[in-house]
Order: structure tokens, then C-alpha cells, then sequence
């Protein structure tokens, strides 16, 4: 089977889509399925040898954070030239219905006569554009073979606007990759916590919350060290909100890390994710597997990984008072840390790639199945209309 895996949002770019399908391609490729990602040009950056860039990225600022749309001549012209030449059996568009890539690649998938297969990974509170363009964005869903979700949320996000019978396929974590490397010391916390704040630097994720925190958790523990990982436009708005807190050496931004962030993950006493809006929550997932405890934001997207596990605390995602309070008595009690560790570890198993990888394969296999006997009868042949899809998936509600 040959596949081609659309994505906007995809290296250089650090973030769950480009995490899903980078990982999805390496384990579909493994399997001897020759699979191509198919994403836009973003600069210069070393690339693996099954991608292809088609246009050129442009970054805008939406829902609180950064999002990309593709832009190029003759766009749709040039994403069928790329899946004509590689023969590709089906396309799995990654960003359903959302510009560009997202409403380009099908369009360009039907005109070679190629199924396709999108996955939709955002969770929104409303949708202007779907209230708007819900009727053609519906009849352009229709023609999809297949619709994922990586979350029940995200499901719900859409149902508000669209129809579609939807298989819910949780994003995955490179166990091999994120796991306990025994860099983290038993008695850190008396001494010197280290707590790890790692995502984009953008408003939607929080780190606002944890600078208001940190004076008070200071107080109680003055060798706390809170470690930024990532980058994004805001980052120098962080960094003089950190001086004029005179936060110091309390606070270290390092920039943007790839290989290296199971070592951060492992080395800090607790992983704290206030992001505001998750759809799912990757970070969550290469924590737990790292075995590292966590705070997190309690919301939608991040209960839904959580589902009352002992590996994380919710709490509110806007009070540093309480997520200076909940880091502190969490540091005090090293046991529940532990505890919570090991349970992330075990829950992370559940999401390792190869298990994830399997069921969308799954999908595409019933897909093409369906294709094939399409594929032999009149288009009019009332037998090949199609009908819901009837399959259960790993950790799926079916609607």
C-alpha cells in the first residue's frame, strides 16, 4: 500500500500534528508500506527522505497561538502531479476542511481518483468559518472516505457544524524514544525542584500563569528552577515579563529542543501544562512516558488523555495561586510523585505508536476494500452507494 500523508503543520514546526505525522510515517514506512508526507516549504531544514514540500508556508495568528495556510500557483494542479507520480494508493489529509492543504489535497486526490482519509485534530469553542460555509464544507466532507478524530472533543467541536461517521484514533508516543532515563533524583525537590514548562511560546499555552506562580512557590522552595522549553513570536514578551517579576535565574529559557526533550522530561521533578486549549495534549503523552508527574490544565482536550488516571492533577488553568499551591505540596511529597510516575508510564503503553499506526491502517485497509468493489461496478450501482462505516477502534466512540 502506498500512502501519502498531507499535513500543514509539519517540521520545522514543533507540535502534535507535526509529532503524529512524522511518527505515523516512520512506522508505516517500517512496515513496508512506502509512505511520502506531502507538507510546505518552510525555510531550510534537513528533511527524511519520504517528504516532499509543494507551495510555501505563511504563518497567522489565530485561536490564541500560530497556525499556517499553504499559498502557490496552481496549488491543486501541483499536489495531483506529486500523488500521480507516486502512485499512491489513498491520501490521508491531516486538518480536515482547513485551509489550505487541508481543502486542497482533496480536491486533488479525487481529480487523480484517489480515496481520501482526513484527520481532524483541532478542538474550537466555535467556528465562524463552518457557520458560514457549512453547506459546501459538508458536501466536500461527504466525499471523504474516511473521517478521524484524535479525541471525543474534537468530535464534538465538529458535530456542532457537520455530519460524518467518525472513527476516534488517539495521537501516539515514540515509547522507545520518551521513556525513564534515571536522570531524575530522588531528592531533588529538598534542594533544587526543577520544573519543566515545554511547548510553543504562545498565549494560549499558559506560561503566564506559571510566572504568576512562581513568586509564591519561590517563597516556599527558593531553589525552584523553572526550565522553558520551546519558541514562538512571544518569547521575548516572556522573557521581560520574567525580568521585571525578578524571577532571575528562577526561570531559564533554553529555546526551541527536538532530540533532546526525553532528557528535560526526565531530569524535572514535575511537568506543568497550562495550556488554555488542547484538542488532545502530545506533551501529556511524552511526559507519562518519560515518567515524569504533571499539573495540567484542566480542559477538554487534556481530560480526555487523563480520564481520572492517577499520572497527573487537573486543576484550573488561569489561577496561579493554585498551581503555585498544587506544585508545592506535590514537591513536598516525593511518594505521590513517584506514584504518579509509574502510572504514566503505564498509561503511555497504551498509546505507543505501533499500536496507533495499526488502526489507521485498519482504516485505510477498509477504505480500499471499499474502493476496490467501487472500483469494479457501474458509479450508478445502487450496491456501492456509500454507507455508514461500522468498526470499532482503539479507544473510540463511534457516532
Amino acid at each position: 500500500m502506498r500512502i501519502a500523508l498531507v499535513a500543514e503543520d509539519y517540521y520545522p514546526q514543533l507540535g502534535g500534528v507535526p509529532e503524529h505525522v512524522h511518527n505515523l510515517a516512520l512506522q508505516l514506512n517500517g512496515w513496508g508500506h512506502p509512505t511520502t508526507v506531502i507538507t510546505s516549504h518552510m525555510g531550510e531544514y534537513a528533511d527524511a527522505d519520504f517528504v516532499r514540500r509543494v507551495g510555501t508556508s505563511r504563518v497567522i495568528y489565530s485561536n490564541g497561538g500560530v497556525s499556517r495556510v499553504t499559498t502557490g500557483w496552481r496549488l491543486r494542479r501541483r499536489l495531483a502531479d506529486v500523488f500521480r507520480a507516486g502512485r499512491f494508493d489513498i491520501v490521508h489529509v491531516h486538518g480536515g476542511l482547513a485551509p489550505t492543504l487541508g481543502l486542497a489535497a482533496p480536491f486533488a486526490a479525487w481529480r487523480v481518483g484517489l480515496p481520501v482519509v482526513a484527520t481532524f485534530h483541532s478542538w474550537f469553542a466555535r467556528s465562524v468559518g463552518c457557520r458560514v460555509f457549512r453547506r459546501p464544507l459538508q458536501r466536500i466532507l461527504d466525499r471523504h472516505a474516511a473521517t478521524i478524530a484524535v479525541s471525543e472533543p474534537v468530535v464534538d467541536a465538529n458535530a456542532r457544524y457537520f455530519r460524518a461517521d467518525w472513527d476516534i484514533i488517539p495521537n501516539g508516543v515514540d515509547t522507545e524514544l520518551f521513556r525513564p532515563n534515571g536522570q531524575r533524583a530522588p531528592d531533588a525537590s529538598v534542594q533544587h525542584p526543577r520544573l519543566l514548562f515545554l511547548g510553543r511560546i504562545e498565549p494560549r499555552n499558559g506560561l503566564g500563569t506559571l510566572l504568576d506562580a512562581m513568586p509564591r512557590i519561590l517563597a516556599r522552595f527558593p531553589g525552584a528552577v523553572l526550565t522553558v522549553v520551546g519558541d514562538g513570536p512571544w518569547r521575548r514578551y516572556y522573557e521581560r515579563r520574567a525580568r521585571a517579576a525578578s524571577l532571575g535565574a528562577s526561570v531559564r529559557f533554553v529555546g526551541q529542543v527536538f532530540d533532546d526533550r526525553p532528557a528535560y522530561y526526565g531530569s524535572a521533578d514535575l511537568y506543568l501544562c497550562p495550556t488554555t486549549i488542547a484538542s488532545f495534549g502530545v506533551t501529556l503523552l511524552e511526559a507519562m512516558a518519560c515518567g515524569t508527574p504533571m499539573i495540567v490544565s484542566d480542559n477538554l482536550g487534556f481530560r480526555s488523555v487523563i480520564d481520572g488516571g492517577e499520572e497527573a492533577v487537573l486543576i484550573p488553568k488561569d489561577d496561579p495561586t493554585v498551581w503555585a499551591d498544587t506544585t508545592i505540596a506535590l514537591l513536598a511529597d516525593p511518594e505521590r510523585r513517584a506514584a504518579m510516575g509509574r502510572a504514566g508510564v503505564a498509561k503511555a503503553a497504551r498509546f505507543a505508536w505501533p499500536r496507533i499506526a495499526r488502526e489507521e491502517l485498519a482504516v485505510y485497509e477498509r477504505v480500499l476494500g471499499r474502493s476496490a468493489k467501487a472500483a469494479k461496478s457501474p458509479a450508478t450501482d445502487p450496491r456501492y452507494v456509500r454507507a455508514p462505516m461500522k468498526t470499532s477502534v482503539m479507544a473510540s466512540t463511534r457516532r
